[in-house]
C-alpha cells in the first residue's frame, strides 16, 4: 500500500473547467470534485467499494456531468474538455486498479515465501535431530539451544559461536551474520567416509575475522563454509591421486576470490595440503590477519589471539597456508601452474566476469586437477554464462545440489 500512496502523491494535478464527475472502477471509488473556478485541482479518493456505479455529486454549485450536459446551458467546448478529463480520469482508475492488484499479489506471495521458509526450516531441523550426518557439536544440540550463541568482547565486538547456528538452522538469509565481528567455528573436525561426525581428530580451532567495510569480500557466506566441508569430506577424490603422482608431495591448492579465507583456512587445517588462498589486493592484509590468528608459526598481532582466548595448541593444522594476490586474466598473477585442486565460493555474481572467472580457471589448471566452486542461487544469468562456458572449457562438469555439508542452506550448490 506504501507504494501506491506514493504513485498516487507522483500523479500530476489535472486542471477541469465548470463541473464535476463522481466514478466507481471496481474495488476502487474515484471522486472528482471541482467548484466553478476555471483550472481547479483534481482531488483523487481511493476507497474498497464492490459494485459499480455512476452517480452525479449533489450540493453547493458543483454540477452533475452526464449525457445532457447541454441542458444545463454548458457549452459544447466545456462538453469536449470535461470528454478529455474523463477520459484521463478512467484511464487513472485503471492505474490504480492495476496498482491495487499489484500489492495484493506481492502480499500473497509474501504470505506464500514466508510459510515455505517456515515449512523447509522445521523438515530441516528434523532432517538435523535425525541424521547421523548432522552432529550435536560442543556443548549444543538441535532440541537444547534454538539461539545464536553471541559473545561480548571488551571492546563491544560481537563472537558468534557457529555451532549454535548450526544447531537450529532456523534462517539462511544473506544477511544474517553482518553485524558480527568475529565468526567462531570451533575446532575443525576432519571428517571420514564423506560424513561430518564426531570422534573424528581435531585439526584445531578457526576464528575468522569479518571486516563491514570490505564489502561483500569481508564476510564469510554460507557457500564458503559449505564448501570447505565438502572439499574435506571428499579428500579421497583430489588427495591420494595428488600424493602418488607427486611421491608424497601434499597437494597444492588455491582458492580464488577467498576474501575472509574461510574455505582455504578450513582445508589447511584439516588435511595435509599446501593451502594458498587469494583475492584482490584491498583484501590481502583480511586474508593474512585470518591466517596469522589462526595458524602458527605465521608471526602476526598476538593482541588478537589474546582477546578472543586463542591459546597457541589451537592453532595447530595438518597443512599449510599463505595468502597472496591473484587477479582473473592477469597472468604474472597466476604462479606456478597448474595446481592440483582450485576452489572458490561464491564468485559467480554480477559484480565479476563470469566467463573471465572460468577462462582463469583453466588457465590454472592441468590435465589432472580437481576444481570445486560453490554458489548461491541468487542471479541465474551469471551462472548460466558461467556454466556455458565451463562446458565448453572442460571435458566434465557437474552440479552437485546436496554438498556433503552440516549446513543445509536451500540452495548451496557446488
Amino acid at each position: 500500500m506504501a507504494a501506491i500512496q506514493k504513485s498516487l502523491q507522483d500523479l500530476p494535478p489535472l486542471n477541469l473547467p465548470r463541473s464535476s464527475v463522481a466514478v466507481s472502477i471496481a474495488s476502487s471509488s474515484l471522486t472528482l470534485s471541482h467548484r466553478q473556478e476555471e483550472g481547479a485541482e483534481l482531488s483523487l479518493e481511493v476507497a474498497a467499494k464492490d459494485e459499480e456505479e455512476v452517480e452525479p455529486r449533489q450540493g453547493g454549485e458543483d454540477v452533475a456531468y452526464n449525457d445532457t450536459m447541454k441542458d444545463y446551458g454548458a457549452e459544447e467546448e466545456d462538453d469536449d474538455n470535461v470528454d478529455i478529463a474523463f477520459q484521463q480520469l478512467m484511464n487513472r482508475g485503471n492505474y490504480l486498479r492495476q496498482l491495487r492488484l499489484l500489492a495484493l499479489a506481492d502480499e500473497q506471495e509474501r504470505q506464500a515465501q514466508m510459510f515455505a521458509q517456515t515449512s523447509f526450516c522445521e523438515e530441516k531441523k528434523e532432517d538435523f535431530d535425525d541424521d547421523d550426518n548432522i552432529p550435536a557439536t560442543g556443548t549444543f544440540a538441535a532440541k537444547e539451544v534454538l539461539e545464536d550463541s553471541v559473545r561480548i568482547l571488551p571492546t563491544q565486538e560481537k563472537v558468534l559461536d557457529y555451532n549454535s547456528y548450526l544447531a537450529h538452522q532456523r534462517y539462511y538469509d544473506d544477511l544474517k551474520h553482518v553485524d558480527i565481528k568475529y565468526m567462531d567455528f570451533g575446532n575443525i573436525k576432519n571428517p571420514s567416509n564423506g560424513k561430518i561426525v564426531d570422534g573424528d581428530e581435531d585439526s584445531g580451532r578457526l576464528v575468522v575475522e569479518q571486516r563491514k567495510a570490505l564489502g561483500k569480500g569481508g564476510f564469510c557466506w554460507d557457500a564458503g563454509f559449505v564448501l570447505g566441508e565438502h572439499v574435506i569430506a571428499h579428500e579421497k577424490e583430489w588427495n591420494d591421486n595428488n600424493r602418488r603422482r607427486q611421491g608424497g608431495a601434499a597437494p597444492r591448492v588455491v582458492e580464488l576470490g577467498a576474501g575472509t579465507g574461510l574455505s582455504g583456512m578450513m582445508i589447511a587445517k584439516t588435511t595435509q595440503s599446501r593451502v594458498e588462498v587469494t583475492d584482490l589486493p584491498e583484501l590481502e592484509d583480511l586474508m593474512r590477519d585470518n591466517i596469522n590468528l589462526n595458524f602458527e608459526g605465521v608471526g602476526g598481532d598476538e593482541s588478537y589471539a589474546e582477546k578472543l582466548m586463542f591459546s597457541d595448541d589451537e592453532k595447530k593444522a595438518k597443512g599449510t597456508i599463505s595468502s597472496r594476490v591473484l587477479r582473473w586474466g592477469v597472468e604474472e598473477d597466476y604462479g606456478d601452474v597448474p595446481y592440483d585442486v582450485i576452489i572458490g565460493a561464491d564468485i559467480v555474481t554480477s559484480l565479476y566476469d563470469p566467463v573471465a572467472l572460468a577462462q582463469t580457471l583453466h588457465a590454472l589448471s592441468g590435465p589432472d586437477t580437481r576444481i570445486y566452486i560453490s554458489g548461491k542461487s541468487r542471479l541465474d544469468k551469471p551462472h548460466e554464462e558461467f556454466d556455458v562456458e565451463m562446458n565448453r572449457l572442460f571435458g566434465s562438469v557437474r552440479k552437485i545440489e546436496r554438498p556433503s555439508s552440516r549446513l543445509r542452506s536451500p540452495n548451496v550448490f557446488i
